[in-house]
């Protein structure tokens, strides 16, 4: 029996072995799978360790209260004085800043605000929804920010497009029946021209025998001529030659351009700073749950580019026009800004003890947020500040050496946001 037991050790040996191994490597997938991953964490440039981070680890440890809560206020005060320094530089005439300061300021802003999508949100949208902590959720797909970011695209061009067209459409019902009864009195063989005044700002010109040139197409119903360049495009009807100036295309035109023109306005900058304040959110809170060396330098970083985003912003809340109420309504505009990113910090103090950074809920959130900012300012920056102030009649009119200032204060802004973005 014992010589039998041993003859048979020597196989059963390996076996046993080998189930050992193979239990013990499930087990430790499945655990990995489930809350752990490794990943590279550097100690210097040339020094590469791994490090096991826990998924669902909760809580933040060296938590200095008074640091955090004081950061709270830093932040206020930058973000504030970015976003109300055009502000009151517009409404406060006593302050005697130059225009020419603030005309760069604004193209400044342009640089910081394109800078801020494709160096800031962009690539930690992608690298939020690239963690390996989410696993397969997402289905395995490495595109969904860029997804995301291109949904963000259209939805505000669609939304840009059907608020300006809504407000065209009304401007188009008020001039309707004007354009009714002069079609009428023109089949009526009447003189038109001398027969029916044209109404206040509908920018009517009549001439019989001639066409008219850009300069007259444009001639105002009170008599007065407007400059040959302030019309972008002018529609003639040949029989008497009736003209409608199209004035809301102008940047200058008639009260209703200026209205049209100042409505575009307050749409593009509304959009951008929904995109500004979902990402500082984010900005916010993360900071709050921050500690230890990387929060100074972070609180450093983020101060600086609170700093250039509200100044960015802030040019644009500064030319919005207003019926009544101007400063008052530019001064809430401006305060949303200055009071999220506080908002986002405060909720991170408030959660600190049970948030989870690595969670795949809140990576997910992180990602999908920072993705649609990315959009969002993407959209703002290229195509309501950086392809309409370059290209809007006032740019053309400046001389070369303030548009070669616009040209260089958009770059020294995206380089300024770029440098920040190594450490923010």
């Amino acid at each position: 029996m014992s010589s039998s037991l041993s003859s048979r050790r020597p196989l059963w040996l390996p076996v046993l072995l080998f189930l050992i191994v193979i239990v013990s490597t499930q087990s430790s997938k499945g655990r990995s799978s489930q809350s752990l991953f490794r990943r590279h964490g550097t100690t210097d440039e040339h020094d590469h360790e791994r490090e096991e981070v826990d998924c669902f680890a909760a809580g933040v440890e060296d938590w200095n209260t008074a640091l955090h809560i004081g950061a709270v206020f830093i932040i206020l005060a930058a973000g504030g004085l970015g976003s109300y320094l055009p502000v009151v530089a517009r409404y406060v005439p006593q302050l005697r800043i130059p225009q020419t300061l603030l005309t760069l300021g604004k193209f400044l802003g342009t640089g910081v605000i394109i800078a801020t999508a494709l160096i800031h949100m962009l690539p930690a949208g992608s690298e939020s929804l690239g963690n390996p902590c989410i696993g397969d959720r997402l289905g395995n797909y490495g595109g969904w920010p860029g997804v995301l970011a291109m949904m963000a695209i259209f939805a505000m061009h669609l939304m840009e497009f059907l608020l300006t067209h809504h407000a065209m459409d009304k401007h188009a019902h008020g001039h309707q029946d004007a354009d009714v009864v002069y079609k009428e009195m023109e089949a009526g063989g009447s003189d038109t021209s001398e027969s029916l005044v044209p109404p206040a700002g509908h920018g009517h010109s009549h001439s019989h025998g001639r066409k008219l040139s850009m300069g007259e197409a444009s001639q105002s119903a009170d008599g007065g001529v407007q400059e040959a360049g302030e019309c972008d495009a002018v529609a003639v009807h040949t029989h008497h030659t009736h003209v409608h100036g199209l004035p809301f295309i102008s940047d200058v035109g008639s009260s209703d351009g200026d209205s049209h023109t100042a409505h575009r306005h307050r749409v593009s900058t509304y959009i951008l700073e929904l995109g500004i304040c979902l990402h500082s959110v984010i900005i916010g809170l993360t900071l709050s749950v921050t500690t230890g060396t990387d929060f100074k330098t972070l609180l450093v970083a983020i101060c600086f580019h609170q700093f250039c985003e509200g100044l960015a912003l802030g040019s644009r809340i500064a030319q919005m026009q207003y019926k009544r109420l101007g400063f008052l309504r530019a001064a809430v505009n401006a305060a949303a800004f200055m009071l999220v990113t506080p908002l986002g910090m405060a909720i991170g103090i408030g959660v600190r003890h049970s948030y989870q950074p690595n969670s795949p809920g809140a990576l997910i959130t992180m990602g999908v947020l920072d993705s649609l900012s990315a959009g969002i300012l993407i959209y703002t920056g290229l195509v309501n500040l950086l392809a309409e102030e370059f290209g809007s009649l006032e740019f053309r009119n400046f001389g070369r050496l303030l548009k070669t200032a616009c040209f260089a204060a958009c770059f020294i802004g995206a380089g300024i946001m770029a440098l920040i973005g190594k450490w923010a």
